[in-house]
């Protein structure tokens, strides 16, 4: 791999974009459910995921081989590795989605959203089913075309976005985008221990001679979810394990994408680790690519958990300040005059003691939910996440990878 000192190194921050030149080392897929494969490219600099939707990848695959030189444009997922948007080979055959049509839509969508609005205040103003009915329906209507065109528009002026198009037309007109460094990662190291149970861990290492994904929806209704559940081969021996669904991915533009797929195929060197009190698999180490995944299943604290608690944390006093400012604001408009300086005095003093009873209230649930939560995994027998996770990130460390590792569900 060819590098220069004038070159900036790959940035590290989530979402930065990036351009580098690299070679390919090898290329394959894997078929997560209908509709959606994503391919894995990995080169001498780094791990590159794509859609299979993004553009032909097939034709992609067949004219693609080892050490064939590549300019790649991409931005960074949080494990370190990247979402591929375009890519091209020492022949100038560049491989990229379409550009987007009808780009006059979204604000012409925007400059009429309130005509709906219109129409829904100017129907009669009588208890009608009917009417009502039809009033909701314009508003939801209204509502939708909103959200949609400034979801559009804010793709269009996204900087990350702009930035990797306008470097694909200057490649397309003669003109190289400025490259970066890309890093030199140490190749994956093998494990000190082998094959067997550790107080309470069994460990296994070994390709996969099978890999099936199987997209499954528990629950009904409102309630219901879907898992992607993985069916592993290695060493003779099936396992199972479970990750979110990709389904999502389906509705947002590549750009936004943070989070890695869980991504193996036939062929995978992996080590294994399973929790031997209920013989699932907790970590997978994957040789071929240098990523870490890690399931906190049965744990009593878990990264998504706390982003979950933390979420709903923040969401409650936002939306209570927002309903009574609503409120205020509805009774100032109900009264016809404006809102003088006691009005102010007297929202703020309120809202600061709702908001106060809120906190407190807050923290005591979150405090007796910890401890009934903390009492009750104390009384398992629990799998030993602190050595698994220890253990990837040693890995992920010795391969001069940053600590990161994924968290499957």
């Amino acid at each position: 791999m060819a590098t220069c000192d004038s070159k900036q190194p790959v940035p590290q921050r989530t979402g930065a974009v990036f351009f580098v030149r690299v070679a390919c080392q090898d290329l394959k897929r894997m078929a997560i459910n209908e509709g959606m494969t994503v391919y894995r490219l990995i080169t001498d600099g780094g791990v590159f995921f794509f859609d299979k939707r993004q553009f032909d990848a097939d034709s992609l695959q067949r004219q693609l081989h080892r050490g064939d030189t590549l300019l790649i444009g991409a931005h960074r997922l949080r494990d370190g590795s990247a979402w591929l948007h375009w890519i091209s080979d020492a022949d100038n055959r560049a491989w990229a989605a379409k550009p987007v049509r009808r780009r006059w839509l979204p604000p012409f969508a925007l400059a009429l959203c309130w005509v709906p609005i219109a129409i829904a205040l100017m129907l009669p103003g009588t208890v009608n089913l009917g009417w009502t009915l039809l009033r909701i329906l314009l508003f939801a209507s209204a509502a939708g075309t909103l959200g949609w065109s400034l979801y559009r528009l804010l793709l269009e002026c996204h900087p990350g976005r702009r930035r990797l198009w306008a470097a694909l037309d200057g490649l397309r007109n003669g003109r190289q985008p400025a490259l970066s460094a890309p890093p030199s990662y140490a190749s994956a190291p093998d494990l000190a221990l082998a094959d067997g149970v550790y107080d309470g861990m069994g460990l296994l290492q070994g390709p996969l001679s099978y890999v099936g994904v199987v997209s499954r929806t528990y629950g009904s209704g409102r309630y219901s979810y879907t898992m992607d559940e993985y069916q592993l081969r290695c060493s003779g021996k099936t396992f199972h394990l479970r990750a979110g669904a990709w389904d999502w991915l389906r509705m947002i533009d590549p750009v936004l994408i943070r989070r890695q797929p869980m991504f193996l195929a036939e062929g995978d060197r992996v080590v294994l680790l399973t929790s031997m009190c209920d013989g699932e698999v907790r970590g997978l180490l994957n040789h071929s690519d240098g990523n870490a995944h890690i399931v906190y299943k049965g744990t009593p604290h878990t990264p998504m958990g706390r982003r979950i608690v933390l979420g709903l944390a923040a969401f409650i006093p936002i939306f209570f300040s927002v309903l009574l400012l609503s409120f205020e604001v509805y009774g100032w408009f109900d009264r016809g005059v404006g809102p003088d300086y006691w009005d102010w005095i007297g929202l703020l003093q309120f809202g600061g003691m709702v908001l106060l009873m809120l906190m407190l209230l807050i923290g005591a649930v979150v405090l007796i939910g910890e401890r009934f939560h903390h009492g009750y995994y104390r009384k398992r027998a629990q799998p030993p996440i602190e050595r698994i996770l220890g253990i990837a990130f040693q890995w992920r460390l010795r391969q001069r990878r940053s600590p990161t590792v994924n968290e499957m569900f």
